[in-house]
């Protein structure tokens, strides 16, 4: 059980496409009533987040301290440039310097200890105004400085500025890409940041254009799927693929980083029956030790899965691995539940107990039609939750 005290409620989070959700309703410390589920995992609701309701904010995190902010706000019609660090052992919250833009849909990464924010969309003049500017913040000094937009040194007509993007960082190198133009169009193109030079290099793109796809690493492997592709038949992509760096030159222009795993589709390459999340988009994802972990979203119920990755021979097959497996839902907590939402933000922090430390997932914010939270849920993967409360 967790006993940690939590200040401050209400965040943020963009405004991106329609879903529809489920309302939900948050408690504080974590030794509840059981109920009469057996899937393993838990969920713990801890202290709000202290900025408004939000859905579409971003988060990155920094030497175990989590940084969040941006997203929409329903109830005051606007867009947000608020952000707040979050210190898991004190369960706290504590504004920082301002983003420089209000925004929601943007993405965020963590590179070299300094946070990295940008593109997202925000209103002008009544209209849609995707963005492509970004930025990097210092958590020594509290500022955030301009660096190059999106797709920088590359004309903007061929690099659009755009929203509900994606971007992960492995083996100290990050990436940005997919997402949505002011057309609808949507991407399937991944660029490189080189802080160094601060310019943008593409490198080599896979399968489905989509817009707010879900990424998690598992030790240094990127693994993307979900998205949302409107200009494609309205459809929910189902090929879910691996990234590899090592596979990929220093400069980005040449190897093949990317493999295909089983497609969120129900069966296995051979057409076998499988167990897998529905597809979805805007959902929250969190990695740890050695797992990933999706939950919430457009198709979800507020549903949790962990993902094994695949155990490859010596000739890149796949021996094992590559599978699903549902956890405790959020929305079935006894006796305090939370809402399924979309565009909720999801990190991953250590924690340290009276036993030693452990990782867990943070899950903040979101929203559900104009419904936005402020709730904070932790989520313990190593317990299960009717022995639990």
């Amino acid at each position: 059980m967790y006993q940690i005290k939590l200040k401050m409620k209400r965040f943020l989070f963009p405004f991106g496409m329609l879903v529809v959700l489920i309302g939900m309703n948050f408690s504080l410390n974590s030794c509840n009533s059981t109920s009469s589920t057996t899937l393993p995992g838990g969920w713990d609701k801890i202290g709000d987040f202290a900025g408004i309701p939000r859905d579409g904010a971003v988060s990155f995190v920094i030497d175990n301290i989590a940084y969040v902010g941006l997203g929409y706000n329903y109830a005051s019609n606007s867009f947000l440039q608020d952000f707040y660090r979050y210190e898991p052992n004190s369960d706290s919250w504590y504004p920082v310097a301002d983003f420089p833009g209000a925004r929601s849909g943007a993405v965020a990464f963590t590179l070299n200890g300094k946070g990295y924010v940008g593109t997202g969309y925000n209103i002008v003049n009544g209209s849609t105004n995707p963005l492509s500017d970004f930025y990097q913040y210092d958590p020594a000094a509290n500022t955030w400085t301009k660096i190059a937009d999106f797709g920088f040194p590359i004309a903007k007509a061929t690099v659009a500025a755009r929203y509900g993007a994606a971007a992960f960082t492995v083996k100290n190198r990050a990436f940005v890409g997919w997402g949505e133009d002011i057309n609808q169009f949507d991407y399937k193109d991944l660029w490189e940041y080189d802080a160094v030079n601060n310019v943008w290099n593409q490198v080599p793109d896979t399968g489905s254009k989509r817009v707010y796809p879900f990424v998690f690493v598992i030790d240094d492997i990127a693994y993307v799927g979900g998205g949302f592709d409107p200009a494609g038949g309205n459809s929910y992509p189902a090929v879910f693929n691996r990234f590899d760096v090592t596979k990929l030159s220093a400069d980005g222009t040449t190897g093949n980083p990317w493999s295909r795993m089983n497609d969120l589709s129900g069966k296995d390459k051979n057409g076998n029956g499988i167990t897998q999340p529905a597809r979805r988009y805007q959902a929250a994802t969190f990695s740890i030790n050695h797992f990933g972990y999706l939950t919430m979203g457009s198709a979800g119920n507020g549903d949790t899965w962990q993902y094994t990755p695949p155990v490859l021979d010596a000739n890149g097959n796949i021996t094992s691995g590559d599978t699903w497996l549902q956890y405790f839902s959020i929305t079935t907590n006894v006796p305090t539940y939370g809402a399924n939402r979309v565009l909720p933000v999801g990190f991953t922090v250590t924690l340290t107990t009276k036993t030693g430390t452990k990782e867990v997932g943070i899950l903040t914010t979101g929203g559900s039609g104009n419904s936005k939270f402020d709730d904070c849920w932790l989520f313990d993967p190593t317990i299960v939750e009717p022995d639990y409360k």
